[in-house]
């Protein structure tokens, strides 16, 4: 009994980690080691399933008797576990990463590999709560601002600059004019904040991301949508938005903003199609000769999705094989760009 008692107080060890901060230095053998610990928790349950009735109450007791607890553990966010949680081992770790922003990217991927897994007992796949999706959301949306403030300038301008964006909507919105002098006038705001001065740089873009990234953190509003729509509406600034923002930041804003992640792959694969291949020079090129538009940049684009949160890599995995599909599926390169950039991805 006392060995059992010492390996639940390790997982509920294992669970104060995933919570904290320290969850950013695991790699992938401590993930796998701390769901090994989960399986061996709900293992435990399975064998108290079939014991005797006194046996689980006795073990019942002992896991309500005074012990070490969040006020005197020295990990800040531990706490015992109830007999209740014992079949629930990966459930409340994956919870734990999921909720957790500092945890790892090997850790947060794992987690979201439980909830998209079939359960062990039925056919259907693990339901995740919408707290969880919730969680989800939240840690892209984290991601995604971290990358803005690091791709370059200060944090504060960045942050200041979406607030004056979302600020000045706010202010057309509650106007009294008519909807479409009122939709013109936030045109007009949103056209003069990603204008850069007239220099065109790319960070001119930076608070309009942030803008749409905060939106997922806070639950949006009518600011917030108005700038998505506009920015959807408009294939030109959607055209450069993409081309002049990091890839890992467009992959993050895909997987919190499921319109943007439609209308971002389909200026991705019209991209694809512009390309045409050159036999002798074995190479898909535009036909405008254009640098930026070529397909070193756009392999970087995909790339980047399939290396991006769930919510962006499995609609871009599906995507490209119904095309490659579509072009014909062929498996020898040359023929289909799809078929090319899925061999050059490995997928």
């Amino acid at each position: 009994m006392e060995a059992l008692l010492d390996n639940l107080a390790r997982f509920a060890e294992v669970l104060a980690v995933a919570r904290s901060p320290w969850a950013a230095h695991w790699d992938e053998a401590q993930v796998r080691r701390a769901f090994q610990w989960a399986r061996y928790l709900e293992q435990l349950n399975r064998r108290l399933e079939g014991a005797e009735a006194g046996a689980r109450q006795a073990f019942r007791m002992q896991l309500l008797s005074p012990g070490p607890d969040s006020g005197s553990h020295p990990l800040p966010r531990y706490r015992r576990l109830r007999f209740e949680e014992l079949d629930r081992g990966e459930e409340l770790l994956s919870e734990a990463l999921l909720c957790n922003p500092a945890a790892s990217a090997a850790a947060f991927h794992r987690a979201a590999a439980w909830h998209r897994a079939p359960r062990r007992r039925g056919d259907e796949g693990a339901a995740v709560p919408a707290s969880l999706r919730r969680a989800v959301r939240l840690k892209a949306a984290a991601g995604l601002l971290l990358l803005l403030r690091g791709a370059g300038g200060d944090d504060d301008e960045s942050e200041t600059g979406a607030q004056m964006v979302r600020e000045r909507l706010e202010e057309r919105l509650r106007g009294p004019e008519e909807l479409p002098e009122r939709r013109a006038a936030c045109e007009a705001v949103l056209r003069r904040a990603v204008s850069g001065g007239g220099g065109g740089e790319p960070l001119s873009w930076r608070p309009l991301a942030e803008l749409l990234a905060a939106a997922s953190t806070t639950g949006g509003g009518e600011a917030q949508a108005l700038a998505l729509r506009w920015l959807l509406g408009d294939r030109r600034a959607l055209a450069a938005f993409c081309r002049a923002l990091p890839r890992s930041l467009l992959s993050c804003l895909a997987a919190l903003q499921p319109a943007f992640r439609q209308d971002y792959l389909d200026f991705l694969v019209d991209w694809g199609y512009s390309l045409s291949y050159h036999p002798g020079r074995a190479e898909w090129a535009p036909q405008d000769g254009s640098p930026e538009q070529g397909w070193d940049q756009l392999l970087e684009h995909f790339a980047a999705l399939l290396e991006g949160p769930p919510q962006a890599k499995e609609p871009t995995e599906r995507r490209l094989h119904s095309l490659k599909t579509t072009d014909g599926d062929f498996e020898v390169g040359g023929i289909s760009i799809w078929t090319d950039l899925l061999l050059a991805l490995k997928m």
